[in-house]
């Protein structure tokens, strides 16, 4: 999912209470707090010597363990909360959308959405923590037909890919 769909996603459903399911039937707790909205660009080359550069937006989840509620952040507070963001730091619409939380014993993780579960009174934004893959593989399987894959179509050629594969796996 992007920034921008999950914009519009919040400003489509005024005055459901926005929940994140983190595992099955776990879900960060309600006294949840937008604590920050990360722009990230990140550039990086993988162990093949292939060089990345993209952008995304990572949305930290906060609570402070001093309070109860018995209901979640509404759509309209955290839209109010992406718009001081966006005013200050203009949020990049394409970027992918990925939501950070910890708590207690579990440790801080970056979630990728996975599924949007859109009901009456509420929306449940299903988590999961994506693997690492080590993308000159996944580059090269996409080449040849044998993944779907999720980078892209690569740029350095089949005999690039191959020699990138080759040095790191």
């Amino acid at each position: 999912m992007n920034t921008g769909k999950f914009l519009e996603l919040l400003n489509q459903n005024e005055g459901k209470e926005l929940m994140f399911e983190y595992k099955q039937n776990k879900f960060v707790p309600a006294a949840y707090h937008i604590t920050e909205i990360k722009s990230k660009h990140v550039d990086s080359v993988d162990c093949g010597g292939i060089a990345h550069s993209y952008d995304e937006t990572v949305v930290q989840l906060w609570i402070s363990g001093e309070e109860e509620k018995d209901r979640s952040m509404e759509t309209e507070k955290a839209l109010k909360i992406f718009n001081i963001v966006d005013a200050k730091t203009a949020l990049k619409r394409d970027t992918p959308i990925f939501f950070e939380w910890g708590h207690g014993d579990l440790l801080t993780s970056v979630y990728k959405v996975q599924a949007l579960e859109n009901m009456d009174e509420k929306i449940v934004v299903k988590l999961f923590v994506p693997p690492t893959v080590c993308k000159p593989r996944v580059a090269l399987e996409m080449a040849q037909g044998n993944s779907e894959g999720c980078c892209g179509s690569p740029s350095t050629g089949m005999v690039g890919l191959e020699q990138a594969a080759r040095k790191c796996c």
